[in-house]
């Protein structure tokens, strides 16, 4: 019986989150530029948190260095991206958003947040507080399963 609940419930996300992900990506690419993908979007939401370097970066983001470089470089053209001096380590550099980078996410973000309040506000209280208990649960988990696919990488190679 778990188990199906488990099923359905996973069936269930699986349907909602391609249609999250249209949104979100419509918003960016509204505020952002029409050019401007997800990938690059979620590579910005990380060096918001904090400059990183480029192998941190396609570590986060489980990509090759090859495919980190050339979604970077796009940004870096773009002036949305700079490289600074690693501190720690003189052969890399760190990335960091430039203020152009930064006020392009966070409008992008802001639209993108103002898109969703109004859709998250349909929901009644009860089916408000059910997202609300579900969410941090399955970060929870995801951000576990992200940790542990890191792990086995880093022990394999």
């Amino acid at each position: 019986m778990h188990m199906d609940l488990v099923l359905d419930t996973t069936e269930a996300l699986l349907a909602v989150l391609p249609l999250l992900n249209r949104l979100v990506a419509a918003e960016v690419r509204r505020e952002a530029g029409e050019e401007t993908t997800m990938p690059q979007f979620r590579v910005l939401a990380h060096l918001a948190a904090a400059p990183l370097t480029l192998s941190a970066l396609a570590k986060k983001r489980r990509v090759s260095l090859q495919a980190m470089s050339e979604l970077v470089q796009v940004l870096v053209a773009r002036g949305w991206v700079e490289r600074l001096p690693d501190p720690n380590d003189r052969r890399q550099a760190l990335l960091q958003l430039t203020d152009h980078g930064r006020s392009h996410y966070e409008r992008a973000q802001t639209h993108t947040l103002q898109r969703l309040v109004p859709l998250l506000a349909q929901l009644n209280g009860e089916e408000l507080a059910a997202v609300r208990v579900a969410l941090p649960a399955l970060h929870r988990v995801l951000a576990q399963e992200e940790c542990d696919a890191g792990d086995e990488r880093a022990s394999a190679s």
